[in-house]
C-alpha cells in the first residue's frame, strides 16, 4: 500500500476516547500528547517529550470497554463488535454503521460517498427543513467527518503552540445550508468563533468548505478574506452552459450571503476595512478526466481539502485509481482511530 496514505501500527488506538465523555469512576487519565496527529494519527513517538505549558486537551483516556472493540476498521467492518460505533471527529453522536464504513472503503454503493437518492430527496422535499436535515445526516457523513477531522487537527496544533501557518478554517457542508438560510444563527456562530473548535473569521485569512451542486457534483470552495475572492476548485471540466445554468447562480448567491455574514459579525468595523463585495471564479488546476473521478468525486474533494489546508502532497505516482483506493483506507483508519463512547445523553 502507498506509504503516503498508510497509518503506522499503533499500540491500541481504539483505547482512546474523548475525556469529556469519560465515565466518572475512572481516574487514570492519559494525554495523547505523543500522538503525531497529522502524519497518521495512529503513530506514536518513542521519544520522551518535555511537558508543555498548554491548555490541557480533552481528547483521550483509556476505557475498559475499548478492550472489547475491534482492533481496526477492517475488522470492524467484517466482524464488528457492535452494529455501529462513534467517532470523535464528529461533533454529534453519529452512528457509524457498516453502510458508512463499507461505502467509505469502496465496498458498497459503488464507492459513492453520496448516494444518488440525494437529488430526489432535494427535489421532492426542498421546502421542508426536516428533510434537508435528513439529507445532511444520512448522505454527507463522510465529508462532514473528514472536515471535522481536519479542523480538530488544527485545534490541537494551535493548543500545542506549534509555529505553523494555520490561518484558515474548514467548515462542514452544513455551513452552506445555514449561510443560504438568510445567514441564520448557526452560520453566524461558525463565523464569530462561538462554535468550538472553529476559529473566528477575524483571526484567519482563508475559509474552506465543500459544496455539492447535485448528485456527485462536489467542489471545494475557498474564500480569501484578504482579497475577497471566492474560488471554486473544479475536479472535472464544466461546460459553459452548465456553469451559467447551475453553478453561477449558486456561487453568486453564496457571495452575496457571505458578504452579509461578514457585515453581521462586524468584520469590516473590527478589521477597519471598507466594506466590499466578494468576487468569484473557478480554479482548474486539479481537474482530472471524468472517467478517473467516476465514483470518487466526493473522495477527491476530501483529498483536496487536506492537500490545500495542510500542504500534504497528492501522490499520484501509482495512478489516480490506486491513490483513491489508498486514500479511502487512510480516511477510514483515521476516523476509526478516534472511536469513542457516545455522549451520556445518547446512551
Amino acid at each position: 500500500m502507498d506509504k503516503q496514505y498508510s497509518s503506522q501500527p499503533v499500540e491500541k488506538p481504539s483505547k482512546w476516547i474523548l475525556s469529556k465523555w469519560r465515565r466518572p469512576n475512572f481516574q487514570n487519565e492519559t494525554s495523547p500528547d505523543n500522538v503525531n496527529e497529522m502524519q497518521g494519527e495512529g503513530s506514536r513517538s518513542n521519544e520522551t517529550k518535555q511537558p508543555q505549558h498548554i491548555k490541557k486537551r480533552k481528547w483521550a483516556i483509556p476505557d475498559d470497554e475499548s478492550e472489547k472493540w475491534s482492533k481496526d476498521v477492517i475488522e470492524f467492518f467484517n466482524n464488528g463488535d457492535s452494529p455501529f460505533c462513534y467517532s470523535a471527529v464528529f461533533f454529534n453522536s453519529e452512528k457509524l454503521d457498516k453502510r458508512f464504513w463499507g461505502t467509505l472503503l469502496g465496498y458498497c454503493n459503488n464507492g459513492y460517498l453520496t448516494p444518488n437518492v440525494r437529488i430526489h430527496i432535494l427535489n421532492l422535499f426542498n421546502l421542508f427543513n426536516l428533510f434537508n436535515n435528513l439529507y445532511i445526516n444520512l448522505f454527507v457523513q463522510h465529508i462532514e467527518g473528514w472536515a471535522g477531522r481536519l479542523i480538530n487537527w488544527r485545534s490541537r496544533e494551535v493548543q500545542q503552540g506549534r509555529t505553523l501557518n494555520l490561518r484558515w478554517t474548514i467548515l462542514p457542508p452544513s455551513f452552506v445550508d445555514s449561510l443560504l438560510d438568510s445567514c441564520n444563527k448557526n452560520a453566524i456562530k461558525f463565523a464569530n468563533g462561538k462554535v468550538s473548535p472553529f476559529p473566528s473569521f477575524l483571526d484567519i485569512d482563508y475559509v474552506y468548505f465543500p459544496l455539492c451542486f447535485g448528485s456527485q457534483d462536489w467542489s471545494l470552495i475557498m474564500i480569501d478574506l484578504n482579497s475577497l475572492d471566492l474560488i471554486m476548485y473544479n475536479h472535472k471540466c464544466i461546460s459553459g452552459d452548465r456553469y451559467r445554468e447551475r453553478i453561477h447562480p449558486i456561487l453568486k448567491k453564496i457571495a452575496v450571503y457571505f458578504t452579509a455574514l461578514l457585515v453581521n459579525i462586524r468584520y469590516w468595523k473590527v478589521k477597519r476595512r471598507q466594506e466590499s463585495n466578494i468576487t468569484y471564479g473557478a480554479n482548474d488546476d486539479y481537474i482530472r478526466p471524468e472517467n478517473e473521478t467516476y465514483g470518487n468525486e466526493a473522495l477527491y474533494v476530501c483529498m483536496l481539502m487536506e492537500h490545500l489546508v495542510t500542504g500534504k502532497p497528492l501522490d499520484l505516482a501509482d495512478g489516480f485509481k490506486k491513490c483513491c483506493t489508498n486514500y479511502r483506507l487512510f480516511m477510514a483508519e483515521q476516523i476509526y482511530f478516534w472511536r469513542c463512547l457516545p455522549r451520556p445523553c445518547n446512551v
